[in-house]
């Protein structure tokens, strides 16, 4: 099987020998660490630690220049920040093989590249006085996330590159923190000079498939094992309390290592090729568009779930059921004043974005589902097609990318999206530079 592999992989990818015993290797060790995914391709790497005001303390993974260049001062190289959606790392930008992840094709094109890893991932597990034992340590949504995370690895970066602003790219969770990040504090667009959104979210109250099932009974099933468990106590025995925290976790969302052992290496294990894996990925993503390399599900997921807080798991629930972009809401009018300063969790209007954004996005898509993009989004970005549109006093781009047949991995994974989104982004990224050289931007 192992020579079936390599022969379909050095057609396929026509790639040198070299390159096609890495990605080999790298199938074979399925690595669980950006890092390590890094080194192995022969890129520099810098791991950048940095505190958040509430006390969280981040790592970022930076690729400061590409491979084959030599190195050049930092502050000569344009900034893209890359941000990973829910339950997800840095890995995702760089998973695929070098000339179809983002955060190779970046480097490589003279781009210094950082990629953030928000509070509660595998590699934002620090804190000041907390550890991620701590109960408090796991008090946090993607609110936070906007309101700390984002300021604190968007200044280091702009801090040790002596730059001004960067070029934003986000997925999923990645997109809606910055547009409420964007709306909430207005000052923050002069630091992003271009917001590109993959797979943009903000309401989420058209969402199909497992993880829409999972939302629409996640209360119901929540009163049922109340009930249950109270039940248990009264009978002095807490099994079924142990039962689901054992699976699904207290304060971090995580499913039980021995159930993710099972379907990372039983059903997705690329030499049996199994389309066990596939499907039950389509059921939550989208259906399979043609566009995966199966051959890579173990590297593609070998970072996967990169954690997360219940409490976040939650928040996402709350916005299926509300179908707003509303910050977690606690359920008492004292906790969201003490938090919020009001009785209900604010709810951000998006018609404040003041940036030049270029949204990619396809209806095959279903957790950034179509409806919730052409009711919601566009309407509240004034995104209705691709103009210049004038707001506080400047001009602004938008554009409105619709593609065919993309699921919600596939901006990450798939097989086109170099060159139908990577690619474009680059040019887009360089047509800007070479604006600002000539003094016209």
């Amino acid at each position: 099987m192992l020579l079936h592999i390599i022969v379909f992989t050095l057609l396929y990818w026509n790639i040198s020998s070299e390159n096609l015993v890495k990605a080999i290797e790298l199938t074979v060790l399925n690595p669980a660490a950006t890092p390590n995914i890094i080194d192995a391709w022969g890129y520099p790497l810098h791991s950048v630690k940095v505190k958040t005001e509430d006390g969280y303390i981040l790592t970022m993974h930076r690729i400061p220049y590409g491979k084959e260049e030599m190195r050049k001062p930092c502050n000569a190289r344009p900034v893209v920040f890359l941000q990973h959606g829910l339950e997800a790392t840095s890995s995702n930008f760089v998973t695929n093989l070098p000339n179809k992840s983002l955060g190779f094709l970046l480097a490589d094109n003279g781009f210094d590249v950082w990629m953030g890893n928000v509070r509660g991932n595998r590699y934002s597990r620090e804190h000041v006085n907390l550890t991620a034992n701590d109960k408090s340590f796991w008090k946090f949504s993607w609110f936070d996330m906007m309101k700390y995370d984002l300021t604190a690895m968007i200044d280091k970066a702009l801090e040790l590159t002596n730059q001004s602003h960067l070029y934003y790219i986000g997925h999923s969770q990645g997109t809606l923190i910055m547009f409420s990040k964007l709306t909430n504090e207005a000052h923050f667009a002069n630091k992003i000079r271009k917001f590109f959104a993959l797979a943009p979210v903000a309401t989420v109250k058209h969402i199909k498939g497992l993880l829409a099932l999972f939302a629409d009974n996640f209360y119901w099933a929540l009163e049922v094992f109340t009930l249950i468990s109270n039940y248990c106590w009264y009978r002095k025995t807490n099994l079924l309390s142990k039962t689901f925290q054992k699976w699904f976790g207290t304060q971090e969302f995580v499913l039980n290592d021995t159930l993710m052992d099972v379907f990372k290496n039983k059903f997705c294990d690329s030499y049996r090729l199994n389309l066990a894996c596939v499907n039950l990925l389509s059921m939550i993503a989208g259906l399979e568009s043609g566009q995966l390399n199966e051959t890579r599900l173990p590297i593609f997921l070998s970072d996967l779930p990169g954690g997360t807080s219940v409490m976040n798991v939650i928040n996402w629930i709350q916005m299926v059921r509300n179908g707003a972009v509303q910050a977690y809401d606690w359920e008492n009018p004292e906790e969201n004043i003490k938090h919020y300063g009001q009785n209900n969790p604010p709810i951000f209007d998006l018609k404040k974005v003041d940036v030049d954004m270029y949204l990619y996005w396809s209806p095959a898509d279903w957790l950034a589902n179509q409806k919730d993009i052409e009711e919601f989004l566009l309407l509240n970005l004034n995104m209705t097609a691709n103009f210049h549109y004038k707001i506080s006093n400047s001009i602004r781009d938008i554009f409105n990318v619709k593609l065919k047949k993309f699921n919600h991995m596939d901006f990450l994974w798939g097989e086109r999206a170099a060159n139908e989104i990577y690619k474009p982004i680059i040019d887009i990224i360089k047509g800007d530079r070479m604006v600002g050289k000539t003094g016209n931007s």
